[in-house]
Parts: C-alpha cells; sequence; structure tokens
C-alpha cells in the first residue's frame, strides 16, 4: 500500500492558490486514472479514495486541517512502520513553476505542512513529489524568491496567473505520471526519470 498525500487549504478561496498545487495534482490524477472519487472521512481528517495503479494499492488523501496541521491527518492515515511509502505532494518556492523533483529524506524547505508531518510521524524519511510555483526574473532566469514572513505568505496564497494557468496543466500531468513512477517502479528509478528533465 502507497498513501499519497496532497497538501493545501480546505475551502474555495483557496482552491487555485500556489498552496494547493498539491490537492490539484490529486484531483486530476484521480480523473485521469478513473479511481474512486474522494469522500469525507471525518476519521481521517480528509477526503479520501482508494484504488490501485496496476497492482499496487493505494490510498489519496487530501487533510482538511489546513496546511499547518497536516500532520494531525496523516498520523491517522499511515501506521508507523509504513511511514516510508507515504508520497506526499506540495508546492515548492525553491522551484520554478514547471519544474517538479522527486525527493525522500528532505527537510520541510520552509513548507510549514511538510514541518507539520515531519513533527508528527518523527522522520523525514518519506516521499516527496515537490511541485515547483516560484517565478523567473524575464532578466536574470533566476529565481524570484519573496523573503519570509508576510511577503511570502501573500505569495503562496495567491492564485496562478492567467498565462502560469496555461503551462500548470502539463506540469500537473507530468507530477501525475511522476506518482505512477514511484508506484509502479520505486522511488530511485522515478528520480532518475523525472529528477533530470
Amino acid at each position: 500500500m502507497y498513501y499519497i498525500v496532497g497538501l493545501g487549504n480546505p475551502g474555495e478561496k483557496y482552491a487555485s492558490t500556489r498552496h494547493n498545487v498539491g490537492w490539484q495534482v490529486l484531483q486530476k490524477f484521480i480523473a485521469d486514472r478513473q479511481l474512486p472519487e474522494l469522500i469525507e472521512s471525518r476519521s481521517l481528517s480528509g477526503m479520501v479514495s482508494l484504488g490501485k495503479i496496476s497492482q499496487e494499492e493505494i490510498t489519496i488523501l487530501l487533510p482538511t486541517t489546513f496546511m499547518n496541521n497536516s500532520g494531525s491527518a496523516v498520523t491517522k492515515l499511515v501506521p508507523p512502520d509504513e511511514v516510508e511509502r507515504l508520497i506526499v505532494v506540495h508546492d515548492d518556492i525553491d522551484l520554478p513553476l514547471g519544474e517538479i523533483k522527486i525527493g525522500k529524506g528532505r527537510g520541510p524547505g520552509g513548507n510549514n505542512g511538510v514541518q507539520s508531518i515531519i513533527t508528527a510521524v518523527h522522520t523525514k524519511e518519506f516521499i516527496r513529489v515537490r511541485i515547483g510555483i516560484a517565478t523567473k526574473s524575464f532578466w536574470t532566469g533566476k529565481i524570484t524568491r519573496p523573503e519570509g514572513g508576510g511577503p511570502l505568505e501573500r505569495f503562496v496564497l495567491k492564485p496562478f496567473t492567467s498565462t502560469e494557468q496555461k503551462q500548470l496543466s502539463s506540469v500537473i500531468k507530468n507530477a501525475g505520471s511522476a506518482i505512477d513512477a514511484i508506484v509502479t517502479k520505486g522511488v530511485v528509478i522515478a528520480m532518475n526519470e523525472f529528477n533530470y528533465r
């Protein structure tokens, strides 16, 4: 069993924001693979879909606890001895939009949802699918990362621009393919396939 968790915030006003790209990826993943629709689970503090990819059983969870408390939902879903089979899909301010990285055993990188999970499960040894949400400078080609605190929080809670929305659909599709690769081929092969594109 793989446990696939998308990070985001519940509520219509957050649905299309940068911070909710983890939810967007898994909602599209479920639809494209004709997995069972998400259903509310109070016991798991989120929306849940159970299904299979190839012959591998998966449980998808979108926590409805708000981003900063995602760990409380994850501990209800994932048994302590199966944390290495947890895949967390989340936004990453240190990657530009269009870039996806698969990782394992990393720190939170400033993402409070990831930090909440690390704290709750007492390890960082789980799989991440990191979705870039940063913008690049037109002049230098470098990532323009807002400073921490107010500017950063405002940035991640903004929706994608209309131009970015066009790029986002292919990003979401690629992230879904990355999840497929992790589940069917293992994280090492998936990293080799996706991290150097």
